[in-house]
């Protein structure tokens, strides 16, 4: 399976921005979820990610393919990705329609991952990466330190991104939830 190696690193922090705060949704909305399962299912979910987003990651144009990148469920049913993810780690696709909201809308585009909860839900930014500079690694970490937002890319400086595969991460749960408005 693919697991991102040789990307560009912001696809590494959206990526990875998104996939945290889907487990969050899944640990927050029932408590007794092996975290196990939820690591598991976080690790199949940025590898399918990434394989998806491949041909379709374009930094100079970050709009361009938005839709393409959205994860959504409706009341009409679970995105396939997400889908694809829960089955790979033993979830039925039902019980994990139930651990999610059933409006949620997570767009993950270059340089930003953004999420609405509910149709008339407010659109909400988890990790706005137009400050960073990856080439710069001295002005890593106060560039990344105010990403409360997104754990992921708070806690790591971009040489970590920068030499790490999805493979090495090792995600981090104990971040605070973004707030729901």
């Amino acid at each position: 399976m693919y697991l991102g190696l040789g990307l560009p690193p912001t696809m590494k922090r959206e990526v990875y921005s998104a996939v945290n705060f889907v487990a969050k949704l899944l640990q927050t909305t029932n408590r007794n979820v092996d975290r196990g399962l939820v690591d598991n299912f976080s690790r199949v979910l940025v590898g399918l990610l990434c394989e998806h987003y491949n041909a379709h990651w374009f930094p100079e144009k970050p709009h361009k393919g938005s839709g393409y990148r959205c994860v959504r469920i409706t009341q009409m049913g679970m995105d396939p990705i997400l889908a694809k993810a829960g089955e790979a780690v033993g979830m039925s696709i039902e019980a994990l329609y139930d651990m999610l909201p059933h409006e949620l809308a997570v767009w993950i585009d270059p340089a930003e991952v953004s999420y609405r909860i509910g149709e008339e839900g407010s659109i909400c930014v988890l990790y706005d990466g137009s400050d960073d500079d990856a080439s710069s690694s001295s002005s890593s970490s106060s560039n990344l330190s105010d990403l409360s937002s997104s754990p992921p890319t708070s806690q790591y400086s971009t040489d970590f991104f920068n030499s790490t595969s999805t493979a090495d991460f090792d995600f981090n749960f104990n971040s605070p939830v973004p707030a729901f408005h």
